[in-house]
C-alpha cells in the first residue's frame, strides 16, 4: 500500500515528456498553439484540454494511463476540433511518484558496494 504524499513527489514535466514516447507532448504543443492562433485570428475563445486516466495494473506497482488532448476553435467558417489519444504504463514509487523507468530496487536504501576483484 502506499502512503499519501504530503507534497508532491511525481516530476510532472518528465512524465509528461514520457507519455507515449514524447507524442503526447507534441500533440499538446500542436493543439496549443493551434489554439492560441486560431483565438487571436478570429478573436474567439478557443479551448484545450487534457484528461489523464490512471487504472491499476493488477500484481505490480504500475498504472495504465490513458490520455488525451482535445483541442476546439474557431475557423473562418465555423469550428475545429480534433482529439488524439493514446496510454503509457508507468511505474508507481514510494509516496506515490509516477515515472517511466522501473525505482531501483534500493530506493530509499544504501545500495551494497561492489567488491573488487583480485588483481582488478
Amino acid at each position: 500500500m502506499h502512503e499519501r504524499p504530503s507534497q508532491a513527489t511525481t516530476d510532472v514535466a518528465s512524465v509528461i515528456t514520457d507519455l507515449d514516447g514524447g507524442h503526447f507532448e507534441a500533440l499538446l504543443s500542436v493543439a496549443m498553439s493551434r489554439t492560441a492562433a486560431a483565438v487571436v485570428d478570429h478573436q474567439k475563445k478557443g479551448e484545450v484540454t487534457i484528461k489523464l486516466k490512471l487504472e491499476p495494473i493488477k500484481g505490480t506497482h504500475q498504472v495504465r494511463v490513458a490520455h488525451s488532448v482535445e483541442h476546439k476553435h474557431a475557423t473562418a467558417f465555423g469550428k475545429a476540433a480534433e482529439v488524439a489519444e493514446g496510454a503509457t504504463v508507468l511505474h508507481v514509487s514510494k509516496g506515490g511518484a509516477l515515472s517511466l523507468a522501473q525505482p531501483g530496487l534500493f530506493d530509499g536504501e544504501r545500495a551494497p558496494t561492489q567488491q573488487r576483484m583480485p588483481g582488478a
